[in-house]
């Protein structure tokens, strides 16, 4: 892990440009894995990123209206005819765009290296019916799960267990004009006229697609995990870590999204993920979203990201720089060994002191611990950003934190939600 005082990559090297479509905290996390790994600076290719990127020492922003894929890959053929003979590694760490990315990697010129799954490979596991028959195949265990589509106007089923139900939408990209217009990422329902009415306004808004009805694992957000894995271009395993989640965001619209965590060993867990990916011919990064259900012990899977993840930094603090490990595997064409958890390393993007609230016994001990050995690390405060206007307001985020805990989530609940 980097030093809080000094500074230099693992290897310098000048011969290629990053290109990062998206421009939230997942995207800074990934230009920062590129600068640490080869002192190089990323363009950013987003409408309006975030502070932290539009004011970086390692960013240069490529200002894009509209994101769709054959915009995308215009701005792209534009940046490699002006690269001066250096190749561009394109990546992204957003739903949405990887599948963007993916399409549009064979139309791109001579040079341009994509870092993304196959495209049939991220539809195979991006829709969660899909990804259901696939678990249920390699024995990744799922909770119990109703898939209803919206589509026509046809009666729905009502939810035939016990409430309260997890509703959520089956594709995440399918759902984004959804999440413009104020629905909620996940909502947990306790009745079923609570489910017919979701129903009814989703339907009034236009949306089609398909919606799940999940049976919820109980435990608060420590009983969260994450697993983070590399297949590299031959199918080989050559990143395998995780994560325990210690703290998630709990704003409506941003439920889910760990925001301190713990690294941990997870290789024990990881076998029939790694194979659900190769039976699809994944190339490339993976994210899953798991649970250890407090009542049983028994560990469940709800999804798999085509992406490294938003808080893919936990990877480096504890592993291996994951945009090392790419350049390695696709511009470089190098054969890797396997890479797993080495040493442990609080993550956190919210306050420490924070997240130490909502801690007690032996984790809030191995938070402190690791905090007083300076193996705390948050992606957005990095040693060679130095931008006053930029810190500030990264600091303010910050702060803004402790009033967004207060009002969404004053207390720990048995699901987290």
């Amino acid at each position: 892990m980097p030093s809080s005082t000094t500074f230099s990559p693992i290897e310098r090297r000048d011969d290629f440009i990053p290109v990062i479509v998206g421009g939230d905290l997942g995207a800074y996390a990934v230009g920062r894995e590129f600068y640490e790994a080869f002192g190089v600076r990323s363009y950013c290719i987003a409408p309006a990123p975030i502070s932290a990127i539009s004011r970086s020492a390692i960013f240069d922003v490529v200002p894009l209206r509209k994101m769709d894929a054959e915009h995308i890959r215009e701005t792209i053929c534009d940046l490699a005819r002006t690269a001066g003979g250096k190749r561009l590694f394109v990546t992204s760490n957003m739903d949405m765009h990887v599948e963007n990315i993916a399409r549009i990697r064979d139309s791109l010129p001579q040079g341009v290296v994509v870092l993304a799954a196959p495209l049939d490979a991220i539809h195979a596991v991006d829709t969660k019916e899909s990804f259901a028959r696939l678990a249920a195949e390699h024995g990744v265990r799922l909770p119990k799960t109703v898939n209803v589509s919206l589509a026509g106007d046809a009666p729905i089923e009502p939810w035939p267990d016990a409430f309260p139900v997890i509703v959520k939408a089956s594709s995440s990209v399918e759902y984004v004009p959804a999440r413009r217009k104020g629905f909620d990422k996940v909502y947990l329902l306790q009745s079923q006229p609570e489910v017919d009415d979701l129903f009814r306004r989703l339907r009034e808004v236009g949306f089609s697609g398909t919606m799940l009805m999940q049976q919820p694992v109980f435990g608060d957000d420590t009983f969260k995990r994450s697993l983070t894995v590399y297949i590299d271009r031959r199918g080989e395993l050559v990143l395998d870590t995780g994560a325990q989640v210690l703290l998630e965001d709990h704003r409506p619209d941003m439920i889910g999204n760990p925001v301190t965590m713990v690294t941990r060993d997870l290789s024990a867990f990881s076998r029939g993920a790694v194979e659900l990916l190769r039976s699809v011919g994944w190339h490339g990064p993976a994210n899953f979203d798991l649970k250890v259900d407090e009542r049983t012990g028994e560990l469940f899977v709800f999804e798999c990201n085509p992406r490294l993840g938003r808080n893919s930094y936990y990877v480096s603090a504890s592993a291996v720089n994951p945009m090392w490990l790419g350049v390695k595997d696709l511009l470089d064409e190098e054969d890797l060994p396997l890479f797993t958890h080495r040493e442990t390393a609080l993550y956190s993007v919210v306050p420490l002191r924070l997240a130490l609230r909502y801690l007690s016994g032996d984790l809030a001990s191995e938070a402190r611990s690791l905090i007083r050995a300076g193996r705390a690390v948050n992606p957005t405060k990095a040693p060679f950003e130095h931008d006053l206007r930029r810190n500030l307001t990264e600091a303010a985020i910050g702060l803004n934190y402790y009033r967004k805990f207060a009002k969404y989530y004053p207390r720990i609940n048995a699901t987290g939600i």
